[in-house]
């Protein structure tokens, strides 16, 4: 029969505690991973999701938003695998929830118009789509040029409708 072991006794310091409650810091800090660190995983789990790997970024974005749940960019990174998984009720959300911390974040609003535009949701899409235009005219961004060309196509498919 098997010894019953007890699991190591863990000391947390109080005041370590004590932020985490007061919200001076986020679950990831708190477990000692800084900000660049949970930046730096970020950064690997973009290049999985790059190279098609969706579900294993999923995983990582999905740990960095429990690390992390105030952080923008995660929600619209997770959003974004989500979107390429094709589970769009989800993108809606996580591209909402990045909306909540940033409500100029570029990337989350093209995102939610694509999503928009694919959930039949138009009126939507073109209001999110048009915002992130307007934050980035120049379209230094990825994503804006996207909404820009969306934008276009339905404006095109208007005027001969």
């Amino acid at each position: 029969m098997a010894k019953k072991v007890n699991p190591p006794e863990v000391r947390i310091p109080e005041e370590l505690s004590t932020r985490l409650v007061n919200g001076e810091i986020n679950l990831g800090q708190f477990l000692g991973l800084s900000r660049s660190a949970q930046y730096a995983i970020a950064q690997l789990a973009d290049n999985l999701l790059a190279s098609g790997q969706y579900q294993r970024s999923k995983q990582i974005f999905q740990g960095l938003v429990a690390a992390d749940p105030f952080d923008s960019v995660f929600h619209c990174h997770l959003a974004a695998t989500y979107q390429r998984l094709d589970q769009r009720e989800e993108a809606l959300t996580a591209f909402t929830n990045a909306l909540k911390f940033n409500k100029s974040n570029v990337d989350a609003l093209a995102g939610r118009g694509e999503v928009y535009l694919m959930l039949g949701k138009p009126q939507e899409a073109v209001q999110d789509l048009t915002r992130a235009v307007s934050l980035d005219p120049k379209g230094e961004r990825a994503s804006t040029v996207r909404a820009r060309a969306i934008l276009l196509t339905l404006k095109s498919v208007a005027q001969n409708f």
